[in-house]
């Protein structure tokens, strides 16, 4: 036992350097604590099959990888490639919701020359946008950059509100934002004290 201990320790220490995570960011993605990952490293522990299943995927490695010895002692790892592939499909999906507000914008100003507000399709994007940063942060992201999303939501919002309401005092929208956003970041600090318990 205590071999495969060390065999465990070894391949989770070498495919978390070459992923290029911290312990502490590693820990961020499991919702544990960095203590529980440095345990695994030093083989004074092993994560139980479900959280190694979870490690097996983040890094790109099988399973039995992690478990084998290696004459290897570098993996090679898929886990950048993956991080670059939801960079990619992010950085694209913002590029769409662009591309059809200008193409939404382009027709309104051709058909109908003396429409007033159609600029807002811009405004209106911005929180279109933060949907779709809001859904990807959640899918591939870490606490932070869900929270980062979340906050560009809310006030991307209360920006397309404020454009669009015919109100003199449209700017409360601004107020009620405010709130909103100290939910966000408590539920960050609530989210990453769970992680710490854990």
């Amino acid at each position: 036992m205590e071999d495969l201990k060390n065999i465990v320790a070894r391949n989770l220490a070498a495919c978390r350097k070459e992923a290029g995570l911290t312990q502490l960011q590693l820990a961020e993605k499991l919702n544990y604590s960095d203590k529980a990952i440095s345990k695994w490293e030093r083989g004074d522990s092993l994560p139980d099959l479900t959280v190694l299943y979870e490690l097996a995927c983040l890094y790109g490695v099988t399973l039995d990888y992690l478990v084998a010895e290696h004459a290897d002692k570098r993996p090679v790892l898929y886990g950048k490639l993956k991080k670059r592939t939801h960079i990619f499909v992010t950085v694209m999906s913002s590029l769409l919701v662009w591309f059809i507000a200008t193409l939404l914008f382009s027709l309104l100003y051709l058909f109908q020359a003396q429409a007033e507000g159609q600029w807002l399709l811009f405004i209106w994007a911005l929180p279109v946008n933060g949907i779709l940063l809001v859904v990807f942060a959640g899918i591939w992201g870490n606490r932070v950059l869900r929270t980062l999303a979340v906050s560009f939501l809310v006030w991307t919002t209360a920006l397309a509100l404020f454009f669009t309401l015919p109100m003199q005092n449209a700017w409360l929208v601004f107020v009620v934002a405010a709130p909103l956003q100290v939910l966000a970041v408590f539920w960050f600090f609530l989210r990453a004290q769970k992680a710490k318990i854990k």
